[in-house]
């Protein structure tokens, strides 16, 4: 692996000093939220190694946010980030090859850059709407074409694709035997009928999500990846063994408890979204 830092790191807050900021106008998640704002306290847990997958009963709770998904479906990883990076390790190699949707996080770019891939990418135009051309992705296709990556809802766009371009672009993985990854680590805070979870819809189709951008934790680095194939599961397991065995004890407890007050949470917070922007749009 021929790793380079990604510059979205290298300018991360964090790198440059959160003291130093007066105003962060490209900031990409809701507040940074403390355990007193959300009404958590944690338990007196016992800090041996966790379940592997994740905790169930947090297994159970992302499950159960969408029809057709079963906790075994999900697998628990340290943020998207960590999902990212264990399903293009899983599938990717130095002879295969991906479409990127771009933009896109970093992390669907540079960690198959540094794994050797070949990667096309399909660019999001402004004059178009920022919308998904299935028939662009189609012609970027190759014989050795193993993913097609694309975030949904849109980051830095705020755009959404259709249900009508989300089958479509299923369909295309499910005809050329690839996997599509929809990245849909901003799906709440949609406005209005949220699309399914794209790994609902078929075996072929893996989604990620996190804790971290419409929930406002991303320090206890909770996100996930859920596939309705179990062999392909079990893979990314092993990867996610390999690289950590196990998830925090105390992280999981967090999200736990976050999870269980969710639909509270994002009752108070998408009001409050949608009045900045009617007055940016203003």
């Amino acid at each position: 692996m021929n790793y380079t830092r990604m510059v979205i790191e290298r300018e991360a807050p964090e790198e440059y000093g959160y003291e130093r900021i007066r105003y962060n106008l490209s900031e990409s998640s809701i507040a940074d939220q403390k355990l007193s704002d959300i009404g958590l306290s944690l338990p007196d847990l016992t800090l041996f190694y966790g379940e592997h997958r994740g905790d169930k009963a947090l297994r159970d709770l992302i499950a159960a946010q969408d029809a057709g998904i079963a906790p075994d479906d999900v697998l628990v990883t340290a943020g998207a980030a960590g999902a990212l990076f264990i399903i293009s390790t899983s599938l990717l190699s130095a002879s295969d090859h991906l479409v990127v949707i771009r933009p896109n996080y970093a992390t669907n770019i540079e960690t198959p850059r540094a794994i050797g891939c070949a990667i096309s990418f399909v660019d999001l135009a402004f004059e178009e709407g920022f919308a998904i051309d299935v028939e662009r992705i189609k012609a970027a296709m190759r014989p050795n074409t193993r993913l097609i990556s694309v975030t949904c809802p849109h980051n830095p766009t705020g755009t959404m694709m259709s249900r009508a371009d989300l089958d479509a672009l299923v369909a295309l993985a499910e005809a050329s035997g690839c996997h599509l990854l929809v990245d849909e680590t901003y799906r709440d805070l949609s406005y209005g009928k949220r699309l399914p979870v794209a790994a609902s819809l078929s075996k072929k189709a893996i989604s990620v999500s996190s804790l971290s951008k419409a929930f406002g934790i991303p320090g206890i680095r909770i996100g996930w990846l859920i596939t309705r194939d179990a062999a392909l599961q079990e893979k990314f397991l092993a990867a996610k063994e390999q690289i950590g065995i196990c998830g925090s004890i105390i992280d999981e407890g967090i999200a736990r408890g976050m999870l269980d007050r969710r639909d509270a949470f994002l009752a108070k917070l998408l009001p409050e979204m949608a009045k900045r922007r009617d007055i940016v749009q203003a």
